[in-house]
């Protein structure tokens, strides 16, 4: 799926490694919600992630199908915030076309249906918490192409 950095990124921020204190939950299932609207240039139809819930030191694999309204071109950002509970970790803003790269990628991306499969090594150090992940994705002409916020628990396993 053309629109992989977006999901890699959350997966990625499910691995953000930081010291907190234990609140003893457990696990459970991760979820992704849009949060754009329906100008959205990017519809994502389906999502699964393996396993759900994610678990420390295990690989996650995330398959998702979508439709893509309109290109992605050479200056599209992607903004991240992760959250602990409260607490921010972490506000990046990455070049999208980079980080499609790193996932072997092309950009720009073209319109049409997408699809992705990708996997994804978890640290066993992630500390247990409530953790919340915001992605936006711009095209340079400021045009929203998602919005997406993800849920994931880590518990002490």
């Amino acid at each position: 799926m053309r629109f992989s950095t977006v999901i890699v990124s959350l997966a990625c921020a499910f691995g953000v490694v930081a010291a907190f204190p234990f609140n003893g939950f457990e696990a459970e299932p991760a979820t992704i919600t849009a949060c754009g609207d329906e100008f959205d240039l990017l519809k994502i139809h389906n999502y699964t992630l393996t396993p759900n819930p994610p678990q420390k030191g295990e690989t996650l694999t995330i398959e998702a199908y979508g439709n893509l309204a309109e290109d992605v071109v050479e200056g599209a950002k992607i903004h991240l915030i992760v959250k602990l509970g409260v607490i921010k970790l972490l506000t990046k803003e990455l070049d999208f076309c980079t980080e499609s790269a790193t996932i072997n990628k092309t950009c720009p991306l073209k319109a049409g249906e997408q699809s992705l499969y990708h996997s994804v090594e978890l640290p066993k150090e992630i500390p247990p918490g409530k953790y919340l992940v915001n992605i936006k994705v711009i095209n340079p002409d400021q045009k929203q192409v998602t919005c997406l916020v993800a849920r994931a628990q880590f518990g002490i396993k």
